[in-house]
């Protein structure tokens, strides 16, 4: 049944200072029936930072959320107000955050949906890393496995020139720069932001040989990292084809994604490998099966 009387308004939170935060998003968060969010401790404290304790919380998280949309939008029909705000952590909720689901089931519903803009880590990275493509793809969190990897970097060619924007984690960072450094030609430009609006906020811009360079020889790296790669429409198919990678180099990074993901297989990796960069795979596996027992 449609009910455009009752609104969702979808409120973007501050990623690192907190006054980054809008008056608009305030007002919102201080008026509604209830804020649906990620975790209630994180955003019950971001209420009380900006003095509004009483405001009602909801968890709806991405184990609950689609269980939880219907008797939520319920709620909202039921209640006096007639609004409701989604938020995630930080950031723009449902973008790599939970809340995708619950805005679908509004929609459905017939309920009104209003976005209230904000702070974004994608957004930030991609204007920080000063590339100049005429599309940005953004990839949410890349796959684990040098084979998941590799599979988004073909789609990234096959729309190039653009600039592909992804997240990542601090423990796999370097790992899955390795993966990108066997695929992509080594002058491709990288920007790792970290920190975004946070005291130690940078945005680690060269060549991807030496920004994986400066990862390996223990650059810190703390928080959720952002990568945004700078692809122009030549780009080749491999990094293969413009310098050769050597059976050590690949048998490093078969290690390396082996130790970030002990659930891979040796045999798959590294044919993913041998399969990226035109080399035989009976070769790397024995390579590599050699050097792990050493």
């Amino acid at each position: 049944m449609s009910d455009p009387a009752c609104t969702l308004y979808i409120v973007a939170t501050p990623i690192g200072t907190l006054s980054d935060i809008s008056p608009r998003a305030k007002q919102i968060l201080s008026s509604v029936e209830f804020v649906a969010c990620e975790d209630t401790r994180r955003t019950k404290e971001l209420l009380m930072a900006l003095g509004l304790p009483q405001v009602p919380l909801v968890s709806l998280h991405e184990h609950n959320e689609r269980n939880k949309s219907s008797s939520l939008i319920e709620r909202l029909r039921a209640s006096e107000k007639k609004t409701a705000a989604l938020v995630s952590d930080a950031g723009t909720p449902a973008i790599s955050d939970p809340g995708a689901i619950f805005v679908d089931a509004c929609h459905f519903a017939g309920l009104r949906v209003e976005s209230v803009p904000g702070p974004s880590s994608l957004v930030a990275a991609a204007a920080a890393s000063g590339f100049l493509q005429p599309r940005l793809l953004f990839s949410g969190f890349l796959g684990r496995s040098v084979g998941e990897q590799i599979a988004e970097f073909k789609r990234w060619q096959a729309i190039a020139p653009c600039i592909a924007v992804c997240f990542e984690s601090p423990n796999r960072i370097t790992a899955t720069m390795r993966t990108a450094a066997s695929f992509f030609p080594p002058q491709t430009r990288v920007c790792l932001s970290r920190e975004i609006s946070k005291k130690f906020e940078e945005h680690l811009r060269g060549p991807i040989s030496e920004i994986l360079l400066a990862l390996e020889n223990g650059h810190l790296v703390k928080g959720e990292c952002v990568l945004s790669f700078d692809l122009p429409e030549d780009l080749s198919t491999s990094a293969a084809e413009n310098e050769p990678v050597t059976l050590e180099n690949l048998v490093d990074l078969a290690l390396s994604n082996l130790q970030t993901n002990p659930s891979a297989k040796l045999k798959d990796v590294t044919r993913t490998l041998a399969e990226a960069n035109g080399i035989n795979a009976k070769e790397l596996y024995n390579a590599t099966l050699a050097r792990r027992r050493s």
